[in-house]
């Protein structure tokens, strides 16, 4: 007879695909981390991202979620009693990544905002179009976290635009701070095969 409670699903495997921190969000990443074939080459390219500073989305509290909400149909057809394999379709489909910002920059604003940073001497301006062009996407936003034994999972979204109203938050002995939420857009009306984002898993 076997101990109480050994009928589980925890094994010595179980511990390796914990998922552990934060993470981190990089815009305009996703061509080049496909590139990388492992994860020791993929946090070379993260580490050059980090230096350059560039691509990062910025530092966040508390943590992020990746959500896909479904919209999914079962056509009701006489004499269907039960629900059949095939018979339900996705009719849509919405990725999004959302987590709070902590760092105030004028990048950090524009992109919150679909918008853009000039430049005038000194001064850095942050504009809102109110017609959202190309421009206004990102060409894709990666969540990149770590599994316990030391791989990398990283979620990409395409085409990815913060919807989320835009309210910055400041307080006395406090940070400001900025929550987004972007979600992933088709690149093409057409475009049903699958939904604008990926999943990768790098191993060690």
């Amino acid at each position: 007879m076997s101990a109480p409670g050994s009928l589980s699903a925890l094994r010595e495997a179980t511990f390796d695909n914990l998922e552990l921190n934060v993470g981190i969000f990089i815009k305009n990443f996703r061509t080049t981390a496909v590139a990388a074939t492992d994860a020791a080459t993929l946090l070379t390219s993260i580490s050059a991202a980090i230096s350059a500073g560039t691509k990062l989305l910025g530092a966040t509290r508390g943590g992020g979620n990746f959500t896909v909400s479904r919209e999914m149909r079962t056509p009701d057809v006489d004499g269907l009693r039960y629900r059949w394999k095939g018979g339900t379709f996705v009719d849509s489909a919405d990725p999004q990544l959302s987590t709070t910002l902590v760092e105030t920059t004028p990048e950090n604003f524009a992109t919150a905002l679909g918008g853009s940073v000039s430049t005038s001497g000194k001064l850095k301006i942050v504009k809102m179009p109110t017609a959202l062009a190309s421009a206004a996407y990102l060409t894709d936003l990666c969540w990149i976290g770590e599994l316990a034994d030391g791989r990398l999972v990283m979620i990409c979204l395409y085409n990815a635009l913060n919807t989320a109203d835009f309210t910055f938050t400041f307080q006395d002995k406090g940070e400001g701070s900025t929550s987004v939420e972007f979600h992933a857009c088709q690149e093409k009306f057409n475009d049903y095969d699958y939904a604008p984002f990926e999943v990768i898993f790098f191993g060690t």
